[in-house]
């Protein structure tokens, strides 16, 4: 009888031993780093070429007995070339009486633009940087005799435009891998858990 229940304690302590030993029983937490996608932004020096008009200083327009005339500037660092546009509106002296008897108070710009005859002439003037350019029409070169006929004029300077070469800051994307600790769960034994944790 005292064999037998050593025999059973025996197996009672293997099986005992064999669980502690060897059947995961205890959750524990373990951290891992994982690789996962993500987007970076980042700045990158690139010439890039810009274009932009030339300075100018508009130094004075108008008309006298001999005819149009207009004064700038180049105002910037580049020498270039300035396109001067002179938009004169004429009319009959005797018709245009007759329209301001009409619009006592100033003629509207439709009324200048429907019943005027249009006159587009142009000069280009080259000017280095800081120097002064001058444009001057005569009355007899326009075909206008300031005697006979009513005139209102418009004026347009359409400077060069002049491209340089900058560098420039520009905003990039790319996709990098990085990695992040993670938990993760998993079961243990408890000889394993006594032992490590």
């Amino acid at each position: 009888m005292g064999k037998k229940i050593g025999i059973a304690v025996g197996v009672i302590i293997l099986v005992a031993a064999l669980v502690v030993c060897l059947v995961p029983l205890k959750t524990v937490a373990y951290t891992v780093m994982v690789d996962y996608q993500d987007t970076e932004t980042y700045y990158e020096d690139e010439l890039q070429e810009v274009t932009e008009p030339l300075e100018y200083q508009d130094l004075g327009w108008g008309f006298s007995g001999g005819g149009p005339h207009f004064k700038l500037m180049n105002r910037g660092e580049v020498a270039g070339h300035f396109t001067i546009r002179l938009i004169l509106y004429t009319m009959e002296k005797d018709e245009y009486l007759d329209l301001v008897w009409e619009y006592p108070h100033g003629l509207p710009e439709e009324v200048i633009e429907s019943k005027f005859e249009k006159l587009v002439t142009e000069e280009v003037l080259y000017l280095e940087p800081r120097e002064i350019g001058e444009v001057d029409w005569s009355w007899e070169e326009l075909a206008i005799d300031p005697a006979r006929i009513e005139y209102d004029g418009r004026w347009q300077i359409l400077p060069d435009e002049v491209t340089r070469v900058e560098s420039v800051q520009v905003e990039k994307q790319r996709t990098v891998t990085k990695q992040r600790p993670e938990t993760r769960y998993k079961k243990v034994t408890l000889l394993d858990y006594l032992l490590h944790y």
